[in-house]
């Protein structure tokens, strides 16, 4: 018996039968990028997929994408609090040596980290534009 017949055999007999939906939870990192100065400065990001897992059901997927948000809000919690001291560390520097913050350049940003559910895992990945456009 094929797979086919063997499906179409298994339809035939379940109620309710459900395809596999082949879903995929994926954790993405997004790193901020300063520019350059024109039009007053601009910014732009790069995402990258840091691990995925795949499920057969959305369901399945679901319930996995909200525990690994709780998981997100750490890791954002976190990245926030060391570009914080990150700045504090670097404006520090610059006053032990009388120099002007502004010396530094422009800071890039925070990483910001996201999860999603997609079919293909790295359909997010993105390297942003490093010219001015």
């Amino acid at each position: 018996m094929s797979s086919a017949d063997a499906a179409t055999a298994f339809f035939e007999i379940c109620d309710n039968p459900t395809p596999p939906d082949n879903v995929c939870v994926s954790l993405y990192r997004q790193d901020p990028f300063y520019g350059g100065p024109e039009e007053g400065g601009w910014w732009g990001n790069d995402t990258s997929l840091v691990a995925y897992q795949k499920f057969v059901t959305r369901e399945e997927a679901e319930a996995r994408k909200a525990e690994i948000q709780l998981l997100v809000e750490k890791l954002n919690k976190e990245a926030k609090r060391n570009f914080g001291d990150q700045c504090r560390q670097e404006l520090e520097w610059c006053e032990a040596r009388n120099l002007d913050p502004e010396f530094l350049g422009e800071v890039d940003g925070e990483t910001h980290f996201f999860v999603c559910l997609e079919d293909t895992p790295g359909s997010q990945n993105s390297r942003g534009s490093r010219h001015y456009e």
